[in-house]
C-alpha cells in the first residue's frame, strides 16, 4: 500500500510539474494556445478603442470645418496614396494655399456632409410619402451615393483645373516677363534681385507668383539660387518657364551672359505669342462659318420644311406632330446648342 502511495505521489508531482511547465511556455508564448489568442484580440481591441476615444476628444476641439476634416479623415490618403498622390501634387503646385493633407480631409468631408444632408432629406420624404420599398431603397441609398460622388469628383478635380488655368495664365504672360526680366538684368543687378523686382509687379500673373516662390525659398528657406530654380521649375506646370529656369541656371554657373540670353528668350517667346493668336483668329474664322451653317441656315431650313408638311394633315416625325417639333427647336434645341457653342468658344480661347 505505501509502495502504491508512493507511486500515485510520484505521478502526481510529475503532473503538477508538466503542467507548470506548460504553463510557463503558454506564458512566453512559445505555444499556440487560446490564451496567446485572447491577449491578440485583446490587444486589437483596445487599439481601436483607444483610436475611437482619441479621435472623438480630438473632435470635440476642432475649431473648424476643415480641422474636423482633419481628424476624420487624415488616414484616407494612406489608404489609397496612388489615387491621392496626383491630387496632392497638384494642390502643391496650384497655389492654393492649403495643407494637401487638408485638402484630402476636405475632399472627403464636404461630400460626407453633403450625402448626409441628402440623406437626411430623405428619409423625411421617405416617412411623408407613401412609396414602394424598390423606391425608398433607391431615395434612401443611390441619391446619396450620387451627390456624394458629384461632389467627390468636383472637388478632386478643382485643383486640376485650377493648374491648368495656371499653366495658360503664364504662357500668355511669359513673352511681356521675361522681357521686363531682361531690362532688370541689362542693369547689371543679381538674378536674385531681379526676380525680387519681377514678383512686385502683379501684372505679370502666375509668372510674378513664380518669381515670388523664388524669392521666398532663398530669403526664408535659405536656398541659394541654383536650389530655388530648381524646386520651382519642377513644380511650375508651363513647359516654357521651366525651360527659361533651366536657362538661367545654366547662364549663371556657366557665367555667360544673362541679358543675351533673356533678350533671345523674350523676342522668341513675343513671336510665338503673335503667331498663336494669329492662328485663333483663324480658328474663330472657321468656328463662325460652322455656326452660321448649323446654327442659322439649318434651323431655318428645317423650319422651312416643317411648314410645307404641316399642310399635310395628320404628318408626324417619330411620334411627335410637327407643332411639338417646331416649339421643341425653337425654345429647346437652338438655345441649347448656341449655349453649348458659346461654352466651347469660352473655354478654347488663349487668355488675354
Amino acid at each position: 500500500m505505501s509502495f502504491l502511495k508512493k507511486n500515485n505521489l510520484k505521478n502526481k508531482r510529475e503532473v503538477s510539474e508538466v503542467e507548470a511547465l506548460r504553463t510557463s511556455l503558454k506564458d512566453l508564448s512559445l505555444l499556440p494556445t487560446e490564451k496567446k489568442e485572447r491577449r491578440n484580440i485583446d490587444r486589437i481591441f483596445s487599439s481601436f478603442a483607444g483610436d475611437v476615444v482619441d479621435t472623438f476628444m480630438k473632435m470635440k476641439s476642432a475649431k473648424s470645418f476643415r480641422s474636423l476634416s482633419n481628424i476624420l479623415f487624415k488616414k484616407t490618403d494612406k489608404l489609397f496614396p496612388s489615387f491621392f498622390k496626383p491630387m496632392k501634387s497638384a494642390v502643391s503646385a496650384a497655389d492654393i494655399n492649403i495643407m494637401p493633407e487638408s485638402y484630402v480631409g476636405l475632399c472627403m468631408g464636404i461630400p460626407f456632409l453633403v450625402a448626409a444632408s441628402i440623406f437626411g432629406v430623405m428619409i423625411v420624404e421617405v416617412a411623408m410619402l407613401e412609396l414602394p420599398f424598390i423606391v425608398e431603397l433607391f431615395m434612401l441609398s443611390v441619391i446619396p451615393l450620387v451627390f456624394f460622388l458629384i461632389f467627390f469628383f468636383v472637388i478632386y478635380a478643382y485643383p486640376f483645373e485650377k493648374l491648368k488655368h495656371k499653366e495658360k495664365n503664364i504662357d500668355t504672360n511669359m513673352p511681356f516677363a521675361v522681357n521686363h526680366l531682361a531690362a532688370i538684368a541689362s542693369s547689371g543687378v543679381p538674378p536674385e534681385r531681379a526676380f525680387e523686382m519681377l514678383a512686385q509687379f502683379k501684372e505679370y500673373g502666375s509668372v510674378s507668383i513664380e518669381a515670388k516662390n523664388i524669392v521666398d525659398r532663398i530669403n526664408i528657406f535659405g536656398e541659394d539660387l541654383t536650389q530655388a530654380l530648381t524646386h520651382v521649375a519642377k513644380t511650375t506646370p508651363s513647359k516654357p518657364l521651366r525651360d527659361l529656369l533651366h536657362g538661367i541656371m545654366s547662364i549663371t554657373e556657366s557665367g555667360g551672359n544673362l541679358k543675351d540670353y533673356l533678350n533671345e528668350v523674350a523676342s522668341i517667346a513675343l513671336f510665338n505669342y503673335k503667331l498663336s493668336r494669329r492662328k485663333y483668329i483663324e480658328t474663330l474664322s472657321t468656328y463662325a462659318d460652322i455656326y452660321t451653317g448649323i446654327l442659322i441656315a439649318a434651323p431655318l431650313f428645317l423650319v422651312a420644311i416643317l411648314t410645307v408638311m404641316n399642310i399635310i394633315p395628320g404628318s408626324f416625325v417619330a411620334g411627335f406632330t410637327v407643332d411639338q417639333i417646331m416649339w421643341l427647336g425653337v425654345y429647346v434645341v437652338i438655345p441649347i446648342m448656341n449655349v453649348g457653342f458659346l461654352a466651347f468658344v469660352a473655354y478654347t480661347q488663349p487668355e488675354i
